[in-house]
């Protein structure tokens, strides 16, 4: 493995128990990530996009162990985290930290702001309490909050800063990977670009790597080096940021992106708005073929007998065909 490779997954599947019919029946299982592989070098960020059930936020939470994987590898700097006891586990738990979705729900109401911040540091075991609490300090400024605001609670702040409170608090432990799990969709337009923009520059000061998780392309399209398109627990394209949007070759990557509003007056002329038809499969008894074989324009027999492989980026018969 490249040593300027810090994440590397590897055949990972979750799955989770479903009960079907009455009484003792059989368990059934629902996929929702399905042998997904993926890299993130350092000082990076990989996208994970797709629609809700994609399996994007739950390969985030298999990969902070926060969810429990049915098989796989999660190297993190060589060391398989799936592998990990429990207080390796604990250790390895600080080098990968969350921002997530919702900042409204996602702080303890009753901790102050600055108690927020210093929670993830009481693991370490490592720091005195003057270090941490300059630790502190030097973490609201960067994420651009007040002194003073350390001794308010979550109430008393406006949703980016209780963004920017959560962004403070993943920075806490020095961590290896931060996963931004949908950070800006509970916000207002505005503020998401000012989040976004704090978060590159972070990324720039501090050398992070980001998994950042999201729905929306428009979104991601100025943040992420690579982009990995997910749909029903499977990867259907995989590749640079640039090739991604400027020739997407799979039919879901093609709608997704037709639906990116751009201030370029030719892209706006050469886009055609593609419209993804009927609902996905049932992902407890999922089809033989192609996952998105039944809503897709291209779909020909062989998509609904053979399930492509990921090759050359894509998951598909026909790349690149006309929809």
């Amino acid at each position: 493995m490249s040593s300027d490779i810090l994440l590397n997954v590897e055949d990972l599947v979750v799955r989770f128990a479903v009960k079907r019919g009455r009484g003792f029946g059989k368990n059934a299982y629902l996929h929702a990530v399905d042998d997904v592989n993926f890299t993130v070098k350092r000082g990076e960020t990989l996208a994970i996009v797709g629609e809700s059930g994609s399996g994007k936020t739950t390969a985030a939470l298999a990969v902070a162990r926060l969810v429990n994987s049915y098989k796989g590898k999660v190297e993190l700097n060589g060391t398989d985290l799936l592998t990990l006891g429990d207080e390796d586990l604990r250790q390895a738990r600080a080098k990968v930290q969350f921002i997530f979705q919702d900042p409204y729900s996602s702080l303890n109401p009753r901790l102050r702001a600055g108690d927020i911040v210093r929670e993830p540091m009481e693991s370490l075991g490592s720091m005195t309490e003057v270090e941490k609490a300059e630790r502190i300090d030097f973490l609201f400024e960067a994420v651009g909050l007040r002194p003073e605001q350390q001794r308010l609670f979550p109430h008393q702040f406006s949703g980016g800063q209780r963004q920017r409170i959560g962004i403070a608090r993943a920075l806490a432990t020095q961590p290896d990977v931060i996963i931004c799990d949908e950070p800006v969709s509970a916000l207002d337009v505005a503020v998401q670009a000012q989040i976004l923009n704090l978060l590159r520059k972070l990324q720039k000061d501090f050398g992070l790597t980001y998994l950042f998780i999201s729905h929306d392309l428009g979104v991601v399209q100025h943040m992420c080096d690579s982009i990995a398109v997910m749909y029903m627990g499977k990867i259907v394209e995989y590749g640079p940021r640039l090739d991604i949007f400027n020739a997407p070759q799979h039919p879901y990557t093609r709608a997704l992106l037709s639906a990116v509003p751009s201030v370029d007056k030719a892209r706006r002329a050469q886009t055609k708005r593609i419209l993804i038809p009927g609902d996905p499969p049932d992902p407890v008894n999922l089809p033989d073929g192609c996952r998105f074989a039944n809503r897709c324009p291209a779909a020909q027999d062989i998509c609904r007998r053979d399930e492509p492989e990921l090759s050359n980026g894509v998951a598909c018969h026909f790349p690149g065909a006309e929809l």
